[in-house]
């Protein structure tokens, strides 16, 4: 049995985000295998799992090393995914990156989910020269499975009426998560209801965020973060679930809601446009400005008329093949590939 540590300490501050989620993945797929998880970096470990780019982090992989353990480090972050993110981010992208790439580099593997993201990280800027892995974060299919009774319970939640036309999306709020586009779209529908989940601590939300957010017209919902159980009802009762994110590594939440059965509207950016394709997976939108804003609304509208085919079962596929079982399996070979095992 692998003792697998998962420092605490400053990682507790990405509870709500993506990447808390994807640890929580970790420890499950761990756990599956038969491993323990540990959290105290001054007790017995056979190997670290780092995940966060917090100052806490080099000298938890120092620690490691100076115990003469393994060290696994999870590439989450590219400069590219910072930027457009909270106050200040642009400024500090290259800053951000030279920092990431220096945690990065203190592994003795890293893993990164995509193909796509391995293809960021593996540019000379970042200087890594150790082996990649791509191991996606996986989503538990077997929690989030489509409910065809979740429809009435997401309407009688929010108090709409039982036809109502519901658009969701999920994540943090900020200009790269496409909630400004989000926001204009809505406003265009008055007569669809767009819920958007997840919130982001108001001392980092961009001023346009925070503009967009604060006069959203009537239609526009903003319930927070939310249990799993509610997300995967606004999943599963959603008429589609708009993620309109301009930068991803991967995307837990698209995973989440193809697993779902949600219709899934996606903008046409790099990572998915061959991994989840337009009009075989997703309906992806295009353009900048209000030429977007345009083809989103248009999408949205011939989606609830029933004008776009209905792509959920292949979107169910696609979350199937990430499945936090199949995820387990390939971090054993991980494991196996790197000699991590138990030590006395």
């Amino acid at each position: 049995m692998i003792r697998v540590l998962f420092p605490t300490g400053l990682t507790s501050l990405a509870t709500q985000s993506g990447v808390g989620e994807a640890i929580r993945h970790q420890q499950w797929a761990v756990r599956s295998l038969g491993h323990e998880v540990v959290t105290n970096p001054f007790g017995p470990f056979d190997v670290i799992h780092l995940n966060t780019p917090f100052p806490d982090t080099p000298l938890l992989a120092l620690w490691a090393r100076l115990r003469r353990r393994p060290v696994l480090v999870w590439a989450h972050s590219t400069e590219e995914d910072f930027r457009d993110s909270f106050t200040g981010a642009n400024r500090l992208a290259g800053a951000f990156r030279r920092w990431i790439a220096s945690i990065y580099r203190l592994g003795d593997a890293v893993v990164t989910p995509t193909p796509y993201a391995r293809s960021i990280i593996t540019r000379p800027a970042y200087g890594i020269r150790t082996t990649i892995h791509v191991l996606s974060n996986g989503v538990d299919t077997g929690f989030f499975r489509p409910d065809p009774t979740a429809r009435n319970r997401l309407r009688g939640a929010l108090g709409l009426e039982p036809d109502a036309a519901v658009v969701v999306s999920v994540g943090l709020q900020m200009v790269r998560k496409g909630i400004l586009d989000w926001v204009a779209a809505a406003r265009r529908m008055p007569e669809v209801h767009f819920l958007w989940y997840g919130q982001t601590d108001p001392r980092l939300v961009t001023r346009d965020v925070a503009t967009a957010v604060s006069t959203a017209p009537p239609n526009c919902h903003f319930p927070g973060y939310v249990a799993k159980e509610v997300l995967r009802d606004a999943y599963c009762g959603a008429d589609a679930f708009c993620f309109l994110t301009k930068e991803e590594t991967e995307g837990i939440v698209l995973l989440e809601a193809l697993a779902c059965g949600a219709p899934v509207i996606v903008r046409d950016i790099p990572i998915y446009r061959d991994w989840l394709p337009d009009g075989q997976v997703t309906h992806m939108v295009r353009g900048h400005g209000e030429a977007f804003v345009s083809d989103v609304e248009r999408s949205v509208r011939d989606l609830l008329a029933g004008r776009l085919p209905d792509l959920t079962a292949a979107g169910r596929c696609a979350a199937e093949e990430l499945d936090v079982r199949r995820v387990a399996e390939q971090l054993d070979r991980i494991y196996r590939t790197e000699g991590i095992g138990a030590r006395r």
